[in-house]
């Protein structure tokens, strides 16, 4: 009960560094880890540290809009680079180096936010190459590495990082419970002991009762064991919801099946209004985002993120009954 570490539980973070040398083949020491309130936390820290105003930080033509507002707030100019079903398009930012000179890019390799896509590893390998040659960092947003459900996951571009450009943020928010804040960051020492710094002038120290707590569970195998039993149940609803969606909506929404992730990336025809689609469906008591968020100046698809993990089976079969009847 006493004051702890602004780093982080040193339990947690053996926990982590163990975890994380398992599961992703990530060689990160417990002095090299710093332990955080979620990864948005860490999007914020590694921003503040690598960008100054006017600096610019490619992102995603689509992309997780808190971090867009991160980044602006902290002076930034966004270079948008195109997001295909491989992921985040490196030729076109190599094309755009020739000309220009970025000082960071925002990276979501696993169940890309909003649209799901998983980052190739021919296009990682040539990320971590363009790094070195245009001396770039890569923040590495890996919150939904747990959940994936075809194949193991490709390794994070830090585990084969040899030139110290990465820094991965994790999550075990998402893994576990939104409600309990637990990320974690890691990267180059001299990083991560001015991110400990900064983190320490707006918030002296993490949640030590709980990062104690999660420590246990780690060293207890439980979160091993968690992990298995969420990911066998998280497949099974990702698995029904799409096949509810395919009965359902097979001429209105539109949509690829996630490898990984707790949420489908739906395109909805045209011609509905997502706005008052969102509207109607709560007046008959379901909550159905309206789209609003993932827009940006460049980006205005017609979809949202649908996500299943929360939803039994029954669930599902009565939103899904609420949906088709406000949309038709």
């Amino acid at each position: 009960m006493k004051y702890g570490s602004p780093q982080g539980s040193e339990n947690l973070r053996e926990a982590l560094s163990n975890y994380l040398s398992t599961t992703r083949g990530l060689n990160a020491s417990i002095n090299d880890l710093l332990i955080t309130k979620g990864s948005q936390m860490g999007i914020y820290l590694s921003a503040q540290l690598l960008l100054d105003p006017g600096d610019t930080i490619a992102v995603g033509m689509s992309n997780y809009p808190t971090a867009d507002q991160i980044f602006k707030q902290a002076g930034a100019n966004l270079l948008r680079i195109p997001i295909d079903h491989n992921g985040m398009d490196v030729d076109y930012l190599e094309n755009k180096l020739k000309k220009q000179k970025i000082k960071a890019i925002y990276i979501i390799p696993h169940h890309h936010s909003p649209t799901t896509v998983t980052l190739s590893m021919e296009r990682r390998l040539k990320f971590l190459k363009l790094a070195k040659e245009h001396q770039f960092a890569i923040i590495e947003d890996d919150y939904d590495f747990d959940f994936h459900y075809a194949n193991k996951p490709y390794l994070p571009l830090a585990s084969i990082d040899h030139n110290q450009n990465v820094i991965y943020l994790g999550s075990i928010t998402k893994t576990f419970a939104p409600a309990l804040r637990i990320g974690f960051m890691t990267g180059p020492a001299n990083f991560i002991y001015a991110a400990t710094a900064l983190r320490e002038l707006i918030d002296r120290q993490g949640d030590t009762t709980l990062e104690e707590a999660f420590a246990s569970l780690f060293k207890q195998g439980e979160m091993n064991r968690y992990n298995r039993k969420a990911l066998k149940t998280y497949k099974e609803r990702r698995d029904t919801f799409c096949s509810l969606l395919d009965t359902n909506f097979a001429n209105q929404i539109t949509f690829k099946v996630p490898e990984g992730g707790l949420a489908i990336w739906a395109i909805f025809n045209p011609e509905i209004d997502l706005i008052q689609l969102s509207h109607n469906a709560l007046k008959q008591g379901l909550y159905l985002d309206n789209g609003l968020f993932y827009k940006n100046e460049v980006f205005s698809t017609n979809g949202i993120r649908m996500g299943f993990a929360s939803l039994d089976e029954k669930e599902m079969i009565e939103a899904c009954a609420i949906l088709k009847k406000v949309m038709y």
